[in-house]
């Protein structure tokens, strides 16, 4: 059912249905969530204007979802150590497409994390961040002469053979366009690799937690996708892909979220549910296609 003149901000389809939980970080009513059930997409309207993300991402979004002491030397370096073994998760993901000649670029690469868990087994990284802060924590602290950072992939001047965003694609205004123009940037044969949260995940689409859609749902995400509205941003876009279903939380943070209505039940109940049980609910979830995560690996037509 469509509400009055919105229509889908990606597919530009009038058949949307306004989703009533809470936005994180949306205090009034000045921006709803809205779901169009042409290509499946969850969307933030009405939408920010690039120039106000700029500025959005160049300290207050960090301080705003975090804490006011973000940029403090002491929160970021536990930050970079907090997502740590996430990174290295990732690169394991990967690591068999890699060749030690690759020059890779990392879109939206936050404190760096991921560079320097990947820059020991290729021959260049660059990072792109909108955040001035994080680069300069990158370049200071992390310190490493094979990693080189800038506000826009375009500013280096070069193609890659191999480009990386990690939830970053939902925070785009023009998801489409901003692929279209990476084009350029890859190497014959090269390949983009993005991760983003997953809206089918099943604590939103199966046991529909209000809690947890309060906190899932958030001022950042200008979009909120899942296989369906990926498939038509790459097709609209001109790249071919695969599509894999990842789960990174496990079955106790969903109990926990369940029963108690918040974060924080990652291995609460391991005493109980064991890793074989966990193993086998991941494996149902990805036959569901209902994981928390998406990971698709795609390369120009």
């Amino acid at each position: 059912m469509a509400e009055y003149n919105i229509k889908c901000t990606l597919c530009k389809s009038g058949e949307i249905n306004p989703i009533h939980n809470k936005i994180r970080n949306i205090t009034d009513d000045s921006s709803k969530m809205y779901e169009c059930t042409t290509c499946g997409t969850h969307f933030l309207y009405p939408q920010p204007k690039d120039e106000e993300l700029e500025d959005y991402y160049d300290g207050q979004f960090r301080e705003e979802v975090h804490t006011s002491l973000y940029y403090d030397k002491a929160e970021l370096n536990k930050v970079f150590n907090k997502f740590t073994f996430e990174a290295n998760r990732r690169v394991a993901r990967i690591e068999n497409e890699l060749q030690l000649s690759d020059e890779i670029l990392e879109i939206g690469c936050s404190v760096g994390y991921f560079l320097d868990a990947i820059a020991c087994k290729v021959n260049a990284v660059y990072g792109t961040e909108w955040d001035s802060r994080a680069r300069l924590y990158i370049d200071e602290v992390i310190h490493n002469p094979k990693i080189k950072t800038s506000k826009n992939p375009q500013d280096f001047s070069k193609q890659f053979d191999k480009i990386f965003m990690f939830h970053v694609l939902e925070h785009i205004v023009d998801p489409v366009q901003f692929l279209v123009d990476l084009k350029p940037l890859l190497k014959e044969g090269g390949k983009l690799y993005i991760e983003v949260p997953n809206v089918d995940d099943i604590l939103v689409k199966t046991f529909r937690c209000d809690a947890f859609k309060d906190y899932y749902y958030k001022k950042a995400h200008i979009y909120n996708f899942n296989e369906k509205s990926l498939q038509y941003i790459f097709n609209q876009s001109g790249y071919e892909y695969d599509i894999r279903f990842i789960q990174r939380y496990d079955i106790s943070n969903h109990f926990y979220w369940l029963a108690n209505g918040k974060p924080g039940g990652r291995g609460f109940y391991q005493n109980i549910l064991s890793n074989q049980v966990n193993e086998e609910y991941v494996k149902s979830l990805v036959m569901a296609k209902q994981t928390d995560t998406l990971f698709a690996v795609i390369q120009a037509n």
